[in-house]
């Protein structure tokens, strides 16, 4: 698989100028004629008979390996989940805590961790702490506010790795590194951030990562991936299911519920097309096209770039205001004049566009000059 190849086989592709694959991405043919498979193998050989079961756990399997080899972790270290959504609440939901623990984050949080905390806050007397972090910070900025809020009564730090409004990288490592020393866990929310950036969680030290299959990777809504390090485990309280109470044992205690072999299938296929391409090209290839991008929006008279434009802070997702527009008007008016998808984000208020594997230098050029038509032409 090479960027042409996956580009050819995406028919939003071909169809529109799609730049929200931080939403949702766009499956190519290989991930739906998967899950079509999928679907047929699982009928034919009976769901619940043998060779239909059979069938279902090769899936898990498979996907468990692939999705390990992306993120530099065992399989049996991880837990395919419905989204980033479900890892986030089985940590913050699952630690024991107590009055006048703190779980510290901050205010560019997608609502997938900032309502679990509040909820936590409200319902156990945890102190939740919300640290303002500017949208373009650099990474001595971000490792400066995170220092001088970590303390012993610090119990979790929960941030996403990339947020999602600016794009905001935050340096997930050396943040690991402070939490640690003052004794805090860390869990990073990465839903944008397989299929975007090269992940090694390994390397990183992070006790627990949840993430996403239908953004970057081009996978089926409902998918996902769950890691906990291995000695951090028996820190979380699996609230719907425990050992010896129904069919699900080790780490499968922790899963919400069950998933079908059908969005299983459709994410092995998404994260075996990431492999093929390599973590580390399609990270050069998206941060490339957003350089491209930037370049051309800071020529544009009344557009202001919101995020990170350059350095270890930047990464793919390039969010923009623009004079005299509400960015949902703004948005919209791009779909109907150019066909171009984009997503109005808040704090601050914006418009996002994202450069992912199935984009490439002729959607920049094609968002450029339709940002420039309607900024221009009220």
């Amino acid at each position: 698989m090479d960027f042409p190849t996956l580009r050819a086989g995406t028919e939003a592709a071909r169809s529109m100028t799609y730049l929200n694959a931080g939403w949702a991405g766009p499956s190519p043919q290989r991930v739906l004629d998967r899950m079509r498979e999928a679907a047929g193998r699982e009928s034919e050989g009976g769901p619940a008979g043998p060779d239909g079961q059979a069938y279902a756990h090769a899936i898990e399997a498979e996907a468990k390996q692939s999705a390990a080899r992306m993120l530099h972790v065992s399989p049996d270290d991880l837990l395919l989940t419905h989204g980033t959504t479900e890892g986030v609440n089985i940590v913050i939901g699952g630690l024991a805590w107590e009055p006048g623990d703190t779980l510290l984050t901050c205010d560019l949080e997608h609502p997938g961790i900032r309502t679990p905390a509040t909820l936590t806050g409200q319902r156990l007397g945890v102190t939740i702490n919300t640290l303002a972090i500017a949208p373009n910070a650099s990474e001595d900025e971000c490792l400066t506010t995170m220092r001088a809020a970590l303390n012993r009564g610090v119990k979790l730090v929960a941030l996403s790795h990339v947020t999602f409004t600016t794009g905001l990288r935050l340096p997930a490592k050396q943040i690991v590194a402070l939490a640690h020393a003052a004794g805090a866990y860390v869990l990073f929310d990465g839903a944008q951030t397989p299929g975007h950036i090269a992940l090694d969680l390994a390397a990183m030290g992070i006790d627990f990562y949840a993430c996403s299959g239908q953004k970057w990777l081009m996978g089926p809504t409902g998918s996902g991936a769950f890691y906990a390090k291995r000695e951090h485990r028996d820190l979380l309280t699996a609230h719907f299911s425990a050992p010896g109470l129904d069919f699900r044992e080790g780490f499968g205690v922790y899963s919400l519920t069950s998933q079908g072999v059908v969005a299983r299938a459709g994410y092995a296929e998404a994260v075996a097309i990431h492999n093929e391409l390599g973590s580390d090209a399609v990270e050069v290839h998206n941060l490339a096209l957003a350089t491209h991008l930037r370049e051309g929006l800071a020529s544009l008279p009344g557009v202001t770039i919101n995020g990170p434009t350059s350095g270890p802070t930047a990464s793919a997702i390039t969010a923009i205001s623009v004079d005299g527009w509400n960015p949902p008007s703004f948005s919209e008016a791009l779909w109907e004049r150019h066909r171009v998808v984009t997503r109005h984000v808040p704090n601050p208020p914006g418009l996002r566009l994202c450069t992912a594997a199935f984009n490439d230098e002729s959607d920049v050029d094609r968002a450029l000059d339709a940002v420039r038509d309607v900024a221009i032409h009220r």
